[in-house]
């Protein structure tokens, strides 16, 4: 018997309410299972058979995505019925391992191309909008995995982001097979580790316990670039905190020295990268201090609190989801503005890879004027081969243009560049020019340049005699 399973089933129903339907549960179906419990004790029980009901009825679906969406249904049910400090280790298994594998079962059918990775201490799900767009690590939280953030994934994916989200030791699908791993650095490693053709650009989002957990790990690896976190604890007082909480760093550290131990070992470090902290107004536990020191004692940190919002924010997504993807795709580079200026600079350096990565394979770029230039040319290699390298030998070999940015004017996917471009024509004449190009960017890749530049002085100089 514990102290926990003994509270009355409404105010942790309520509690859970906003994170269950923003994972993706049906908010009725939610208050109809939760409303018929009398005790806690029967809430894992409960979520179960509501689980095995959605399994049901993937198995007498017609077509593959209506079979995909009920096994997702099921998967999201069989992880509620873990959220909460059940001493039936057995049941607690039982229900995560069924929510991993109707996950699974889900992908197959919603998501083909999704990867599944796993490591020693760890097990994920990879999806990538391209195979070199910068990565997103997912780390959950306390009694939160892999499956409970989709939603969020599905956010990261449509900004042309990859997405890993990952269940470590004691979490998700492994939720009892292991204990809590405090030195999480050593789960995300083996992560990143696992991905064939990890990007340049590499962020953390860490969301409740995994705030900290993502910090931890971001302080010590150097392939993280920047980091959000969600509702993270920077300490812990152990005798403030109540029951849920306590009973639940029991059992998923494996016993009371050993739950003090890790509570002991939560505090602020030091991140050092680009760092976005959030925290909820409302969501106030005893015991537990929220994010602001992390974000004081980090190189570059930034906090928000939104006064409405509670743990994890779920309840009000909007406040932040949007704006905290887009902060993260511009420090990771897959912003429009840093797409384009990307592109400009590898043309200063000559790296050629880059400037081929820049592009989509149906880009356009048109040229102004009445010059052999001038039109529209059409795929990435007409651009990059005939254009590009067509306008290349128009210069001297060695005079070749000096290109610098100057200005750079994002709004949306529509980006605005200037840059100058001075060099030696075959002729022997000075080419200094300004020049400005309108891009539109989207996924991550141009798609679209429409440039406007002297004209008079580019037939002057280049194809003068």
């Amino acid at each position: 018997m514990t102290a926990f399973l003994d509270e009355p089933v409404a105010p942790f129903a309520a509690a859970n309410r906003s994170r269950a339907i923003a994972a993706g549960i049906d908010p009725y179906q939610y208050d109809a299972v939760t409303s018929d419990l009398t005790a806690l004790h029967e809430w894992t029980d409960a979520f179960a058979r509501t689980g095995e009901e959605h399994l049901a009825r993937a198995g007498k679906a017609r077509l593959p995505r209506s079979a995909g969406e009920a096994y997702r249904d099921a998967a999201l049910w069989f992880h509620f019925a873990t959220v909460l400090p059940n001493p039936d280790l057995a049941a607690h298994g039982r229900a995560a391992a069924a929510s991993a594998n109707a996950l699974r079962r889900s992908l197959a059918r919603l998501a083909p191309d999704a990867e599944h990775l796993s490591g020693p201490d760890f097990t994920g799900v990879l999806r990538r909008p391209a195979a070199d767009a910068p990565l997103v690590v997912l780390v959950p939280g306390m009694n939160s995995g892999k499956v409970e953030f989709m939603p969020i994934a599905e956010a990261l994916l449509s900004r042309g982001l990859a997405v890993l989200a990952i269940d470590g030791p004691g979490q998700g699908e492994l939720a009892v097979r292991g204990t809590w791993e405090a030195d999480y650095h050593r789960v995300v490693r083996q992560a990143l580790d696992a991905v064939d053709g990890l990007p340049a650009g590499i962020g953390l989002l860490g969301l409740s316990m995994g705030g900290f957990l993502a910090s931890v790990a971001a302080e010590k690896e150097p392939r993280i670039r920047a980091v959000v976190t969600v509702s993270g604890p920077t300490a812990i007082t152990w005798d403030e905190l109540p029951p849920y909480v306590t009973e639940s760093f029991v059992l998923r550290t494996g016993g009371e020295d050993a739950a003090r131990d890790f509570a002991g070992r939560v505090t602020a470090p030091r991140v050092p990268q680009p760092l976005r902290v959030l925290d909820g107004g409302l969501d106030v536990i005893p015991g537990v201090a929220n994010g602001e020191e992390l974000a004081a004692r980090a190189a570059d940190g930034e906090y928000t609190l939104i006064p409405e919002g509670g743990h994890l924010l779920e309840n009000c997504r909007w406040a932040w989801l949007p704006d905290t993807l887009d902060w993260l795709a511009a420090r990771l580079g897959h912003d429009p503005a840093s797409v384009v200026t990307r592109y400009v600079e590898a043309v200063a350096n000559g790296d050629l890879d880059t400037i081929s990565a820049s592009f989509a394979d149906e880009a356009t770029w048109t040229y102004p004027g009445d010059l052999p230039l001038t039109g529209t040319w059409r795929g990435r290699d007409a651009i990059i081969g005939d254009f590009l390298g067509g306008a290349g030998k128009l210069f001297r070999p060695g005079g070749e243009p000096s290109v610098v940015l100057t200005n750079v004017v994002a709004d949306g996917d529509q980006v605005v560049a200037e840059w100058t471009s001075r060099g030696t024509a075959r002729n022997g004449s000075a080419y200094d020019n300004a020049c400005l190009g309108v891009f539109t960017v989207r996924d991550g890749r141009i798609t679209s340049v429409r440039e406007y530049t002297d004209t008079q002085h580019v037939e002057r100089t280049l194809f003068g005699s």
